[in-house]
């Protein structure tokens, strides 16, 4: 394997390998199971989202999930665990969050510049990020609105309630979908094959791991702390992976006509 000092993650296309440094034939296969599959799934949830409008009131598994959750204390220190990625993505942690990464992608892409590297991979990565996250999340708050299924409410139901009971609509769920959003876009970024070929790449690790264990439990916390049912959750999965694969293939067509662009540029200079 190739070892660099730095990603170098968009170059000339060729007939053989794309502008991300992948095989072309491997990708166009890839393309072809996925295309089908992400339009099947996008079909799926928009029925699940008129099922839901028509019928908003919790169905048995909802309360079952709740309970089974709810009850499930193994450790006392299990909750608080469970509960981080919840939250972390609250309003204002995670505006920070996103703002944070932002300013470190465009920061790198600074940095690349000043050593004469082509910022390009950096701005290009941090615009995206910020694109994928704000696009769904606004997405989602349209289609809660339009859905408008009531929240959770320990008044109605035997559950309990752990944070306070708010006005908005309850499916999909928000913080699901937006950890898949925006966790997502960002292992993927660092499961790219110039970054897997980076010298520095095991200090993404934590990163990573932090990644999956956040996008596994987000759904989990949602439960527990009472805030929506099991269906909301399995919908907010289901609204970020569209959301997700939906800015994948833009970055990755974008990455492509960068690197054409940059080609063409060099002909003619030449």
């Amino acid at each position: 394997m190739q070892n660099v000092t730095h990603p170098k993650s968009i170059q000339k296309p060729t007939s053989s390998t794309t502008a991300g440094g992948e095989d072309r034939q491997d990708a166009q296969r890839r393309h072809r199971i996925e295309v089908p599959i992400w339009w099947t799934v996008l079909c799926v949830f928009l029925i699940s989202c008129v099922v839901i409008r028509f019928h908003p009131d919790p169905y048995p598994v909802d309360l079952e999930a709740t309970h089974f959750a709810q009850g499930f204390r193994p450790w006392p220190w299990f909750w608080s665990v469970v509960n981080f990625p919840s939250t972390l993505n609250d309003p204002i942690p995670s505006a920070i969050n996103l703002v944070g990464w932002s300013l470190f992608m465009v920061l790198m892409g600074l940095i690349f510049w000043l050593r004469k590297h082509s910022p390009l991979v950096w701005l290009q990565s941090g615009i995206f990020l910020i694109l994928t996250v704000m696009s769904s999340a606004g997405l989602n708050v349209v289609l809660d609105e339009l859905i408008a299924r009531p929240r959770p409410d320990p008044h109605k139901y035997a559950i309990h309630l752990y944070t306070p009971l708010v006005p908005f609509p309850t499916y999909p769920s928000g913080h699901t979908e937006h950890d898949i959003a925006f966790y997502g876009f960002l292992l993927y970024l660092s499961c790219l094959k110039a970054v897997r070929e980076w010298r520095y790449r095991w200090l993404l690790l934590p990163l990573q791991i932090y990644a999956v264990f956040d996008i596994l439990m987000i759904g989990y916390s949602r439960i527990v702390e009472g805030d929506h049912w099991f269906t909301d959750v399995m919908g907010g999965y289901v609204e970020g992976a569209i959301y997700l694969f939906f800015f994948i293939f833009l970055y990755r067509w974008t990455t492509t006509k960068l690197a054409e662009r940059r080609s063409h540029q060099k002909l003619i200079a030449h």
